[in-house]
């Protein structure tokens, strides 16, 4: 069910002027698994090879679920470095490990695929400043103040595309999964403060959580 803690993506951060998007693209839900009473106690997993990085997913998705007062454990705080490192460890004995928390339920981010395109802007000239010489008395006559020439440039756009699943602990079931992508995020803390809302609204939408 849990995929390996080590997970061969690197978690880029695409610092770009343009205003950051993200939109859902598709989702799944196996509704005869789920239970009647909505989940309170959920475990955090952010799967990425860089610890910083996996540090910050997972705090600002346990912010957001603390805030509409869920019980939130981060991997982070269980798994430690030896934990990780101990390559004999069975999939049960994660599986206690998180079960040993309270929990009684795993959301899991993965970051499935980044897509880079260049897009070249050609130069442009222009007058910035348009002033009547005369005033009211000859609006046909124009002045203009300083001649601009701004030369070309490269654009760089990065698409992230990530995804969410949410597993039943007890059941070892996936009850639901959704798919989304994220257009130039300026930075991981505001990307993910965004992006963990939109998780838990989708988890509302689905009676998987209440608030």
């Amino acid at each position: 069910m849990i995929k390996p803690l080590i997970y061969s993506i690197l978690l880029l951060v695409a610092l770009s002027a343009c205003t950051p998007s993200q939109q859902v693209t598709n989702s799944w839900v196996n509704r005869e698994a789920i239970p009647k009473e909505s989940y309170k106690s959920i475990f955090i997993i952010a799967f990425a090879n860089d610890v910083n990085a996996k540090i910050k997913v997972e705090n600002e998705l346990a912010k957001v679920l603390i805030s509409r007062g869920k019980k939130a454990v981060k991997s982070t705080d269980v798994f430690t470095a030896a934990f990780i490192a101990d390559t004999t460890r069975t999939r049960d004995q994660v599986l206690n490990a998180i079960s040993a928390t309270g929990c009684d339920a795993v959301l899991t981010v993965d970051l499935l695929d980044v897509k880079t395109d260049e897009s070249y802007q050609p130069a442009t000239s222009y007058y910035p400043v348009e002033h009547s010489f005369y005033g009211s008395y000859n609006r046909h006559t124009v002045y203009y103040f300083g001649y601009v020439e701004e030369p070309g440039y490269t654009i760089t756009n990065r698409t992230f595309y990530l995804q969410g699943d949410f597993y039943d602990l007890a059941s070892d079931n996936l009850l639901w999964s959704i798919q989304s992508d994220a257009f130039n995020p300026s930075d991981i803390e505001s990307w993910f403060q965004g992006y963990a809302k939109l998780l838990l609204n989708q988890l509302k939408k689905e009676g998987l959580i209440k608030k």
